[in-house]
């Protein structure tokens, strides 16, 4: 059971006094003392202090608590911008010091007290609320410029564990920096619901609200820039996975102009950075307002305010990767396994060694499992079977139905496996049906309302790739092949291609390299490169990502 979080993120500009020109010059001429040791690290908290628009945070956490007490249950995560003491800080370090990395410290220093300063007073308001890694969103992975415009995260799994406990604080997320591929980097605050939203496994954030503000006019999204007068309110932002659409209060549609923060001291992307994260949000299946602070009250209770980012239709279907690694575990990553939930129905595509420990870190179940497709007889894909009906027979004790699809020998090469494991076991009643379903491309198979259909893939003789399709949705998994024309039969007009990818340019018959997955792009409308080996693993930052996933293990995708 997917459990549904509520997000809420607070914008610089709101929390901290962006325009206070003043303001600012002091604490900057604080951090250049602080620099020189001629200052105390006492005398730079108050600096940031006088930075922080406390009086907001006031009123902003009088309402949360509000809430909290209404709604004891509700699960809640909050992330803020760094405002003023982020963005002039790193734009004094540029002109300070040719080499960033050199002075990167100071500004995890000055954000961090920042955070314990907005923390404290929320602490002082009764909210139970502690300070997240922010760092960790961006961890390893690729960024573009300043700002990174992807930002996955490692293993969140930790986390989900004390957002999920009885007794759950509030994780304070905030803009940061952190280590990338590419080196040390800034990241925007704006960044972190996206990553948290693709990344979660046991949760869901099912809405977020974005507190900003804008000056002189009603808060949320403009046409064009908000100081231009023929700028027009954009009430809703409607998001397909090709297109975007801007309306106003009549539903008539608007053309959106880009435009970036007129401020001096922003070195993010400003509006256009974070509208790109709010459709990316929409399509997670997460629903979006972006509002002002007298309209707080309004959205934690979901009415209709500010500006609304949503997707146009509602997801229930969604993909987990649990395994996306070769059969040598580069990079440390499991084998491959897939569970994918289709038309309420939990599916697994292949069944690596490791499934079963991945899915129980993840606290999912064999019991969540229904259908399990093999594509061939290699280890890596389907030498955790035993493990799983040994899990429910003896622990489970499972009573429903189990049905196991794959190619010819299929019964015979699992129970065969289970025996030579678990002879004694293997041997007994089972206690549940468990059939076994032979699919090969003349015959597809009809599974209560979901059809599935097989493609011969070139890899071993029996090797199949298959394509699932049930209503408007439809899927597509190659297990692992080599180039062969079928691919392009597979994957044609599905809204996720999961394809192999076991190299970056060595030509193998039995696998592909990102060349050949790439031609597959145009087909579909999102390619899944899965089945990574170390070569493309270590090159992952220089691969596009326009229509392009390479899923981190765990994340899940919504369709």
């Amino acid at each position: 059971m997917i459990k549904n979080f509520t997000l809420i993120k607070l914008g610089g500009s709101l929390i901290t006094y962006k325009k206070d020109e003043q303001l600012i010059k002091s604490y900057l001429d604080e951090i250049n003392r602080f620099l020189h040791k001629s200052s105390s690290l006492t005398a730079l908290t108050k600096s940031i202090s006088d930075l922080t628009n406390f009086l907001t945070l006031e009123k902003i956490f009088k309402s949360l608590k509000n809430f909290i007490d209404r709604y004891p249950n509700e699960k809640l995560i909050l992330i803020h911008g760094a405002g003023s003491i982020g963005h002039s800080l790193v734009l004094f370090l540029q002109n300070y010091s040719k080499s960033f990395k050199d002075t990167y410290p100071i500004v995890k220093l000055a954000v961090g007290i920042q955070n314990q300063l907005i923390i404290g007073k929320a602490i002082q308001y009764g909210i139970n609320a502690i300070s997240a890694p922010s760092h960790l969103i961006i961890q390893g992975e690729s960024t573009q410029g300043i700002s990174t415009k992807y930002g996955d995260s490692p293993d969140l799994s930790l986390l989900e564990e004390i957002l999920n406990s009885e007794i759950s604080p509030i994780p304070f997320f905030y803009g940061d920096i952190g280590y990338t591929t590419n080196g040390w980097k800034v990241f925007s605050g704006d960044i972190i619901p996206g990553a948290l939203a693709r990344k979660f496994v046991k949760s869901r954030i099912s809405r977020a609200i974005f507190l900003t503000n804008v000056e002189g006019k009603k808060t949320g999204i403009y046409s064009k820039d908000p100081i231009d007068p023929s700028a027009e309110f954009v009430t809703t932002i409607l998001v397909s996975e090709n297109n975007i659409e801007y309306l106003n209060s009549n539903n008539k549609k608007l053309f959106f102009h880009a435009h970036e923060s007129l401020s001096n001291y922003d070195v993010t992307d400003a509006m256009t950075g974070k509208l790109r994260n709010l459709v990316e949000l929409a399509r997670t299946n997460t629903v979006s307002w972006v509002i002002g602070l007298e309209e707080f009250n309004q959205a934690l209770n979901g009415e209709v305010c500010g500006t609304i980012i949503r997707s146009k239709r509602v997801y229930s279907n969604y993909l987990t990767f649990y395994g996306i690694g070769d059969a040598f575990s580069s990079g440390g990553k499991n084998s491959s396994a897939i569970y994918s939930w289709i038309d309420n129905k939990g599916i697994l595509l292949d069944c690596g060694p490791q499934t079963l420990s991945t899915l129980k870190r993840h606290k999912k179940g064999t019991g969540d499992i229904d259908l399990i497709l093999i594509s061939h007889f290699h280890g890596d894909h389907f030498a955790g079977l035993p493990f799983i009906l040994l899990e429910a027979m003896l622990l489970q004790r499972r009573k429903k139905k189990l049905t196991i699809i794959g190619p010819e020998g299929t019964k015979e090469q699992v129970e065969n496996l289970f025996n030579l494991l678990y002879p004694s076991i293997a041997s007994l009643e089972k206690g549940f049906p468990c059939e076994y379903v032979i699919i090969n491309e003349d015959f597809p198979v009809e599974y209560e309302g979901i059809k599935i259909s097989a493609f011969k893939m070139n890899h071993t003789l029996e090797a199949l790739g298959y394509r699932i399709e049930v209503k408007n949705s439809s899927v597509a998994y190659s297990g692992d092949t080599g180039w062969t024309n079928n691919l392009k039969s597979l994957v044609q007009g599905t809204q996720f291609a999961i394809v192999e990818c076991s190299f970056l340019e060595i030509e193998l018959e039995s696998h592909l390299n990102l060349q050949e997955a790439l031609i597959l792009a145009p087909l579909t409308k999102r390619l899944v490169l899965t089945h990574l080996g170390q070569d493309v693993l270590d090159q992952t930052s220089k691969i596009k990502r326009e229509k392009i996933i390479i899923p981190v293990e765990g994340q899940t995708l919504w369709f």
